[in-house]
């Protein structure tokens, strides 16, 4: 005989599952997918995606969430708008070059990579048609990545005054370590 799970609204319950009472997983699996009933509080499953701003007191306020909660959505939005806004060319009025879908596809990829463990980075064009992510702490302790479709990463951070470093990496199957060391390297750097 085949079962489907409910998905009546059932009101939590501390003891659910306990023992061998009467709940079972048709239970469990309407309370997980259930919202609110005659005000008590249910747990549920979000209908929409993440957002970095809450209402408070009636007023929309930005929440600063980098390093706080598995940023990947909340970045791949944000690519999401830099790519749709910058894909015409001359998108900045001075002529800049349109971001390619081969350099949207690559940032993609590169963001599905990154450890959620690392800072979220602020993400925008360049007038070349390249994809940015920065990593910005104060005047001195920035890192910058930029893709552009061709399977190279070049990176340059600055940790320090005269603390310098840049380069270039092929990117391809993974993220470099050289990208994760030095996002880290910024993150715990002691001022």
């Amino acid at each position: 005989m085949e079962q489907s799970l409910s998905t009546d609204n059932i009101v939590y319950d501390p003891n659910m599952g306990a023992g061998n009472g009467n709940r079972n997983m048709t239970d469990l699996a309407g309370f997980l997918s259930s919202q609110t009933i005659d005000g008590k509080h249910t747990f549920f499953t979000p209908k929409k995606p993440y957002s970095d701003t809450t209402n408070v007191a009636g007023k929309t306020v930005p929440l600063d969430l980098k390093g706080i909660i598995d940023w990947t959505d909340l970045a791949l939005e944000e690519l999401e708008k830099v790519y749709e806004e910058c894909s015409e060319a001359n998108w900045d009025g001075y002529g800049a070059l349109p971001i390619s879908r081969e350099t949207y596809s690559e940032a993609r990829k590169l963001l599905r990579m990154m450890p959620s463990s690392l800072s979220r980075p602020d993400i925008s064009a360049e007038p070349d048609g390249e994809i940015t992510f920065e990593w910005y702490k104060e005047k001195y302790s920035v890192f910058v990545i930029s893709v552009g479709g061709n399977n190279i990463i070049t990176y340059a951070g600055l940790f320090g005054k005269s603390n310098k470093i840049h380069g270039t990496e092929y990117f391809a199957y993974e993220s470099p370590e050289i990208i994760h060391h030095c996002i880290r390297r910024l993150s715990h750097r002691v001022v």
